[in-house]
């Protein structure tokens, strides 16, 4: 339980996106946490702070969450399965050869209108069978 970089310098852009999204899903967890729980105007410790106002032991106790979620985020990425995970990762995606920007648009266009026509085609049928059905019961 180090909370040294295993393998430090292999991986960065996979570890570093990975420790911004777990850091802002442990955020708004500590940010819920507080909103779940508070009651204004209990449990003030000290009145009136620059930028935070009361200092409660509920924000005491939602920084503590928080602060608590970073240090398991950091051990468990840091284990040398996800860290090796992460670094193989980063690894493939260099390997990947990517659309360009006109094969991207051209796609995009083809599933789009591949989408409206069903949805036509799926909205006549329905018509139709209505139809039918309201004809016959």
């Amino acid at each position: 339980m180090s909370l040294e970089i295993y393998k430090k310098g292999q991986g960065k852009v996979a570890r570093t996106s990975a420790y911004m999204l777990i850091g802002i899903l442990v955020a708004f967890g500590a940010w819920r946490f507080h909103a779940a729980f508070n009651v204004p105007g209990e449990g003030v410790l000290i009145e009136k702070l620059p930028v935070i106002g009361s200092l409660t032991i509920l924000k005491i106790g939602s920084l503590l969450v928080f602060l608590v979620g970073l240090l398991l985020t950091h051990l468990v990425l840091n284990g040398s399965k996800v860290a090796e995970l992460l670094i193989d990762t980063e690894q493939e995606m260099r390997k990947v050869s990517w659309p360009s920007w006109p094969e991207v648009k051209s796609a995009t266009l083809v599933v789009v209108v591949v989408t409206v026509v069903m949805g036509m085609a799926l909205f006549g049928f329905d018509r139709a069978l209505q139809g039918l059905f309201s004809f016959i019961f």
